[in-house]
């Protein structure tokens, strides 16, 4: 029951040389020479074309029309509903994205994509979701794979297709976002390094909400977030209180963007 109390919290908060043949031996130096050389030539370009979509993938967001007016300079506040628009987008454009999350229960790793249909990956230890658009799946201890149903005939199907559902919600980029939106402001701390070596980026924004945040019945208190001058979240920790039970969880934010592995269940 921890473990599962655990990924509701997680899903609040938010809410991837063979040997030469002997003809390959024969090649003369003049030939293997060039096949270097070409070899160098096209690692170059695939450099130059992977630092171009940075760049592009960069200005693109930069020009995001919800994020401007937002200004990033200590002691300055941004209104919450703002970030909040700012961000999803941002999280949009990327389409992808990774992150980890660590509370008491353990350490979860999130791989997610939205291009064109939602889906994700939620691994811990002991149990895991997958979400592909329509359809879920819920590894359970001592159980396996349960599918996600309408009309669940037993208490493992209730609990895999409720939380299925819960995490096709809540680990949404709009959904995500709305917990920026439920704090009026955020005070600009500094720009500072984040807390966590695994974030895709060194240093961040440090924002902080100016109160506690009120989410769904649960109350979000000690809350950080680092976020990058494109908008992307790095960092994110809260505690979150759900009458007398209490959890902080951290998030970090590996990669933004690059190619993720939603599996198939086994």
């Amino acid at each position: 029951m921890k473990k599962l109390l655990g990924l509701l919290f997680l899903m609040l908060l938010l809410a991837a040389c063979g040997n030469n043949t002997p003809e390959e031996s024969s090649t003369d130096h003049s030939e293997t020479e060039n096949k270097e050389a070409a070899a160098s030539e096209n690692e170059n370009e695939e450099v130059e074309t992977e630092v171009e979509a940075d760049e592009e993938a960069a200005a693109s967001l930069s020009s995001l029309a919800s994020c401007e007016g937002i200004l990033f300079e200590v002691g300055k506040t941004i209104e919450g509903k703002q970030l909040a628009a700012c961000m999803a987008d941002a999280m949009i454009a990327a389409g992808t994205g990774s992150h980890k999350a660590i509370s008491s229960t353990g350490t979860t790793m999130v791989d997610f994509q939205w291009n064109p249909d939602f889906s994700m990956h939620v691994k811990s230890q002991d149990m895991s979701v997958i979400v592909d658009g329509d359809t879920g799946w819920m590894n359970m201890p001592d159980v396996g794979w349960v599918e996600e149903t309408d009309e669940p005939r037993t208490g493992e199907q209730v609990i895999a297709s409720n939380v299925i559902k819960l995490t096709r919600v809540l680990g949404h980029p709009l959904i995500i976002a709305e917990n920026f939106a439920q704090a009026p402001t955020w005070h600009v701390v500094e720009q500072a390094s984040v807390p966590d070596a695994d974030a895709f980026v060194d240093t961040a924004w440090h924002l902080v909400p100016e109160e506690p945040i009120n989410l769904l019945g649960t109350t979000l208190t000690d809350v950080q977030l680092w976020v990058t001058n494109n908008y992307l979240g790095a960092y994110y920790i809260a505690t979150a209180t759900i009458g007398e039970v209490s959890e902080t969880t951290s998030n970090t934010f590996t990669q933004w963007g690059g190619p993720v592995h939603i599996p198939s269940p086994e």
